[in-house]
């Protein structure tokens, strides 16, 4: 039982209903019964603005928070295919240095051939106009048989050296030009999975911006909702306070005419107050208890049980009020008031006139209830008091 919008609209419903029994007595105005009545209303229309903000600030909370983690997750894939992209263009401009060097090996591969080719073709020149290069000539300046096989296998060693390796030179220029097309395949197919990449992040990066737009959207309608939350809340604290103001200028003037009227309201009660839940004492939540406004009364069996006025006085209220279910409100004539809520069914009606230890109700779980007890509050001058200063 800690429904703070039920309590001040039941409180307010009982001094309205004080004011009608003590009409005579106060002379309170019209406008006081007015007044408290806008006060009660305006505060219903704050709680169910605050409910549905509250309801909205949610989802708007909910709604920011997806769209930030699919920002996130924007983020994330745009970060991972830079990273391949900057593996790429790494791997590419270590395939142009290999082609770089490619190109020189091919361009001094082709310089040697031609200089050793041009150095053959000076020899065998040579050999030839000083006539040193025909069989005639080897044969004629030979001493012997011998002589002219030797230096005719120096010549011929000496041109097949050279054709060797010329023929080297050539195998080696091949190797290289395949080697250099090879890579220029490999750049080329690096070329085009950089392209794919970079599509890729262009279109990364669009629905990124555009999940930023609609989270900065979402960040500020929760904002306002934020805003809008407090505002009510604050109206609510300054409706509150005003009700209070209401409520202590209301009991200093019941106060003062109780003591001048000397009991003139007919049911004033004894001020000594009776267990109102005979044979069960166990209690469940006590006053102030997380902010719990009274005491809980349970016990094997008690649901049904009889629940009785803890002192003599009238009938305020006797029907359902929201979290409290179905409950009764006592008036006792002396300042005190005393409230019984979550009974399975009630024994007054309002406008009764109650004697202590009288039945008024049965233990039951209605209204904010988590299993049958009941919670019973006492109050002084419009103010909760602890009920065990009473018993």
């Amino acid at each position: 039982m800690r429904d703070h919008r039920v309590l001040r609209g039941v409180t307010a419903l009982t001094l309205a209903l004080a004011l009608l029994f003590h009409g005579s007595v106060l002379g309170a105005p019209k406008a006081a019964a007015e007044s408290i009545s806008g006060l009660k209303a305006r505060l219903s229309a704050l709680e169910e603005q605050e409910a549905e903000n509250a309801d909205r600030l949610d989802a708007l909370r909910e709604d920011a928070s997806q769209k930030r983690a699919y920002r996130d997750a924007m983020k994330e894939k745009i970060d991972i295919v830079q990273q391949q992209l900057d593996v790429l263009i790494q791997r590419i401009r270590a395939l142009d240095d290999a082609i770089l060097e490619g190109e020189a090996e091919i361009a001094d591969t082709k310089a040697s051939i031609s200089a050793n080719f041009d150095k053959l073709k000076d020899r065998l020149k040579t050999m030839y106009m000083t006539g040193d290069a025909t069989t005639l000539s080897i044969l004629l300046r030979s001493t012997s048989l011998v002589d002219y096989q030797q230096k005719s296998e120096v010549i011929r060693a000496i041109t097949d050296h050279d054709t060797a390796l010329l023929d080297t030179l050539e195998a080696d220029l091949h190797s290289i030009e395949d080697k250099v097309e090879e890579i220029n395949a490999q750049k080329y197919q690096l070329g085009e999975d950089k392209k794919a990449l970079d599509s890729k992040s262009k279109e990364l990066s669009a629905l990124y911006e555009e999940s930023e737009r609609l989270l900065q959207e979402a960040e500020a309608n929760e904002a306002e909702a934020q805003a809008e939350a407090e505002r009510i809340a604050l109206e609510k604290a300054e409706t509150d306070a005003a009700i209070d103001q209401w409520y202590a200028e209301y009991y200093a003037a019941l106060e003062a005419a109780n003591k001048n009227a000397a009991g003139g309201v007919g049911y004033i009660g004894t001020g000594a107050f009776v267990w109102p839940m005979p044979g069960y004492t166990m209690i469940t939540c006590y006053f102030g208890e997380d902010g719990h406004r009274g005491i809980d009364i349970a016990g094997v069996g008690i649901y049904g049980k009889d629940i009785v006025a803890a002192d003599a006085g009238k009938v305020i209220y006797a029907g359902w009020m929201g979290s409290y279910g179905n409950c009764v409100f006592i008036d006792h004539g002396n300042g005190y008031s005393t409230r019984y809520a979550h009974a399975s069914a009630l024994a007054v009606s309002e406008g009764d006139e109650v004697q202590i230890g009288q039945t008024i109700a049965y233990v039951g779980s209605t209204g904010n209830s988590t299993g049958p007890h009941l919670h019973f509050e006492v109050l002084y001058s419009g103010s909760l008091t602890d009920p065990f200063n009473y018993f």
